[in-house]
């Protein structure tokens, strides 16, 4: 399975549900993720042409994982996790959340089924994302924490190197819908 669920824009293209990425709000305009099976389907998966263009929005990965662990500690099961903790699963890889799952890795996944790749800072190119992919409706906003969770030099420090190949994708964004080339990570 690949780990992105995608979703189809009024003028065709694609873009890609990211957790903590402004996630509820683009479900709440687009709806469920298109099934990738029927992407399978399609044969398209080694051939390289015809696979379409995607949008991904790349947040702050040290907000993000802040975030994250405000979603994820409101599930009873990890309510009692400190941010070390979850810190120290993430770095031993025994936990698997998608809210923490690194924007890499979909990344890499979405190279697979789609020629074009371009890249977007949340939440500052969110409203041009939209844009690009012909929608100027209406932006919920879904998922507005009420409390932010500040981390410590040191738990940034340790969040910023495990997810160092994302904070050099995001540093990277110059400009809205830059184009992503997947040899250069």
């Amino acid at each position: 399975m690949f780990p992105i669920q995608i979703f189809k824009y009024p003028n065709g293209k694609h873009g890609t549900y990211v957790y903590k990425s402004g996630y509820s709000s683009t479900c709440l305009i687009f709806g469920r993720p298109i099934r990738l099976i029927r992407r399978f389907s399609e044969s398209r998966i080694d051939r390289d042409e015809g696979r379409g263009s995607l949008f991904i929005p790349v947040r702050d990965p040290v907000e993000r994982f802040a975030s994250a662990v405000n979603t994820v500690r409101k599930n009873k099961k990890y309510s009692k996790h400190s941010v070390n903790e979850i810190i120290e699963m993430l770095e031993q890889n025994t936990f698997r959340n998608l809210h923490f799952m690194d924007v890499a890795t979909v990344m890499r996944s979405a190279s697979f089924l789609f020629d074009d790749i371009h890249l977007y800072k949340f939440p500052d190119h969110y409203q041009q994302m939209l844009r690009d992919g012909g929608y100027d409706g209406d932006i919920p906003h879904e998922n507005k924490s009420k409390k932010k969770l500040v981390l410590t030099d040191s738990q940034k420090a340790r969040v910023a190197e495990y997810y160092a190949t994302d904070i050099e994708i995001f540093n990277s964004i110059k400009e809205p819908g830059q184009k992503f080339h997947f040899l250069k990570i």
